[in-house]
Order: structure tokens, then C-alpha cells, then sequence
């Protein structure tokens, strides 16, 4: 199967493997192809890799309301029951690494480890607020979507990648991505991420946790990334080198050698 239905939304999943469950989150305006650079690579290790898109993204269903990080975190983990799983290996990346540590701080028993990457633990701070706003304004325009992605594209993946073969491969991908999205979802996505803040909640994260952070990341820095960590009693840090906040295409050997020694045993920091 490749959908399932949650009060009313539908949500397309990647189920491929078998073992231990990991389940990837990806980041805003992007969809679970994000982690085409870790899936061949984590199922020959022997996880079976559970990518759904996000409400409003990919092949999900559409976001018709101001939709949070949370609400999402409760329709994650029924798509856990929905395949069976009391608990998973959760990985996520900016937005997603939100709605993971959402699901961690709710249900710590669902997550049996974590890795978040290039993640917050809260939008409520006058910047980030800003940050927000902007956005809004921008997807409001025509083609705001493809506008957005197109004066963010660096920032996402750093100016190397986006000069390399890889880089300009991925790039044309994305851009015909964008240019379906209809901004209503990400309008509302972004009004719900206003009120995003687990900040006070991370003591409660009970699992084995690895808080990565991009080296040259323009948008979380090195200081979020040690903030989160600090509140988790069982994190760790480490650093990805190389730029672009989705470094997880940008940095993909450096970024799956720590995740996958972390999954192994193998703490960073």
C-alpha cells in the first residue's frame, strides 16, 4: 500500500526494506525525495525505510486549515498503528525534525532513537517570526512557490552543490516540484509553525538522541542545534561540514556516516 487516511487526509508513504523501522520527515516545500540520497543506502544496512510526505506536500493530500507541527506528529504516529509498529527510528530535517521532536516529547515510547537535523526547538522568537511573515508574503504571489524556492535554493544546499553536476540535476527536479505546489499549503503550514515550541518539553525526550547541525546552515546555526541538545539528557551533537540547510543532498556521505554510526552505537559529539 502507498496511502493511508487520517481524519479525513490522505497521506502517501515509501515503504521499502525490511529490519528495524526508520522513518524519515522531510523539511518544508520539499517531499520524502529529499531522502533519495540515504534510502538505498540504510535498507542495504538493514532498515526498512518508512518516508511519508507531509500534509500539503508531494503525493498528499492538500493542508485546508492553519496546520501545526504537532497535529502532524499525531497523524505520524497513526501511521505507525496503521502498519503495525508500536515505535520507529525517527529522522527528520527541519520542519521535520519539528514534527519528530513533537512525536518525541508526546509519545517518547514511539521513538526508539532520534536524529534531527538542521531543526528548532521554537519558532516563538521575534526573528524566526519574521522569517515566517516573509514567506507568507512571498507564496501569496503569483507562482509564490517557485519564487520562493528559487531565492532559497542556495541557501538550501550551499553554493558548491548548487554549481556541481549534482547540484543542477537536483535543482531542475525541485524547480518543476515547486512549480506544482499550490502556496495555500504552505501558507498554512507557515502560520502553524508560528506557534511551534517544544522548548520546555525536550526533558521529556527519552531516547537515544543525535542533534546534527550543517556547518555553513543560514538558517538553524550551531547554537539551536547545542540548545536542543542541551535540554535532551541523552543527545549528542555533531557537525556536518560543507553548506546548505538540507544537508542531508548537500553533505549526503558525511550526513549518512553519522547517522548510520549512530544507529549502529556509534555516539558523535
Amino acid at each position: 500500500m502507498a496511502f493511508f487516511d487520517h481524519y479525513g487526509d490522505r497521506y502517501y508513504y515509501f515503504d521499502a526494506g525490511a529490519g528495524a523501522p526508520v522513518l524519515l520527515l522531510h523539511g518544508l516545500s520539499n517531499t520524502g525525495r529529499a531522502w533519495a540520497p540515504q534510502v538505498a543506502e540504510m535498507v542495504s544496512l538493514g532498515y526498512r525505510v518508512i518516508i511519508p510526505d507531509l500534509l500539503g506536500h508531494g503525493a498528499s493530500g492538500p493542508v485546508q486549515r492553519t496546520f501545526t507541527a504537532y497535529e502532524q506528529g499525531q497523524a505520524i504516529l497513526a501511521l505507525l498503528e496503521f502498519l503495525g509498529l508500536e515505535s520507529a527510528v525517527f529522522v527528520g530535517l527541519s520542519l521535520g525534525g519539528m514534527v519528530a521532536l513533537e512525536v518525541a516529547t508526546t509519545l517518547p515510547k514511539a521513538v526508539d532513537k532520534l536524529i534531527v537535523a538542521g531543526t528548532f526547538g521554537t519558532m516563538a522568537t521575534p526573528n524566526r517570526q519574521e522569517m515566517l511573515n516573509i514567506w507568507i508574503e512571498i507564496l501569496r504571489q503569483s507562482d509564490g512557490c517557485l519564487k520562493r524556492f528559487k531565492s532559497s535554493w542556495v541557501g538550501l544546499v550551499g553554493e558548491a552543490f548548487a554549481d556541481s553536476p549534482l547540484g543542477m540535476a537536483c535543482y531542475q527536479t525541485w524547480h518543476a516540484q515547486a512549480a506544482l505546489q499550490d502556496s495555500r499549503n504552505q501558507i498554512n503550514w507557515c502560520e502553524g509553525m508560528k506557534v511551534y515550541d517544544v522548548g520546555q518539553k525536550l526533558p521529556l525526550v527519552t531516547a537515544p538522541t543525535l542533534v546534527l547541525a550543517g556547518a555553513e546552515d543560514p538558517m538553524s546555526p550551531l547554537t539551536e542545534s547545542q540548545r536542543i541538545a542541551h535540554q535532551i539528557r541523552s543527545a549528542v551533537v555533531d557537525v556536518v561540514p560543507g553548506g546548505g540547510h538540507v544537508f542531508n543532498v548537500s553533505s549526503a556521505h558525511e550526513f549518512n556516516r553519522r547517522a548510520n554510526d549512530f544507529l549502529r552505537g556509534n555516539r558523535h559529539g
